[in-house]
């Protein structure tokens, strides 16, 4: 009996230290995670290392409620994405590197697609983007990071908001979103050394 016991002891922990082994499983595919909890916070995508990083100009809010934009520099991974798309991409999907700015686009928005025609970036988004309820500081700042993010590339003088495939005219009466928006130069701090177009 003690013998048949010992044995059956040995083969559940055997079975037991089986499942709790470490494995791996590597396709060689990139994919993203998927939020399944409903709290519609953003989910991390996880990139393939072997894209290529370029180096990009975003333009952050302050944390401090000043209406200045500032341009940062950040690394980011283009994949097959033209330039347009992959900087706005950069835009809403990075954390700001200094702790005094920060990504003011509402939790969940997604850059659809960016086309350009003549000096006129159109870009859309999903419907988190045009959420209510953002305030007119955060509303402004926002669009006016899309704005001047987008303008930073040769070529693109002004800026045309869609959600979903549609045009949108506000997102809470704020701003006029109506016509294509150009830069602002006066919204941007200056710093030392210029930046050149992308």
């Amino acid at each position: 009996m003690f013998k048949k016991l010992t044995v059956l002891l040995m083969l559940v922990l055997t079975v037991v230290l089986a499942g709790c082994a470490q494995t791996e499983h590597k396709t060689g595919t990139t994919g993203s995670v998927t939020d399944v909890t409903g709290s519609g916070t953003s989910i991390v995508e996880k990139l393939d290392p072997n894209l290529k990083q370029v180096e990009l100009t975003v333009y952050r809010v302050p944390k401090n409620g000043d209406t200045h934009l500032v341009p940062e520099k950040v690394k980011y991974a283009i994949g097959s994405k033209k330039m347009p798309e992959a900087v706005m991409d950069a835009l809403v999907n990075t954390a700001p590197a200094s702790k005094q700015l920060m990504n003011v686009f509402p939790a969940g928005t997604k850059v659809l697609g960016v086309t350009v025609g003549g000096d006129t970036a159109t870009v859309d988004f999903n419907e988190n983007f045009a959420m209510r309820g953002q305030g007119s500081y955060n509303e402004m700042m926002m669009v006016n990071a899309v704005v001047c993010t987008l303008t930073e590339i040769k070529g693109i003088k002004k800026v045309k908001f869609f959600v979903n495939g549609k045009p949108i005219d506000t997102i809470s009466g704020h701003m006029d979103l109506g016509d294509p928006l150009e830069r602002l130069p006066g919204m941007i701090r200056k710093q030392a050394g210029s930046t050149e177009k992308q």
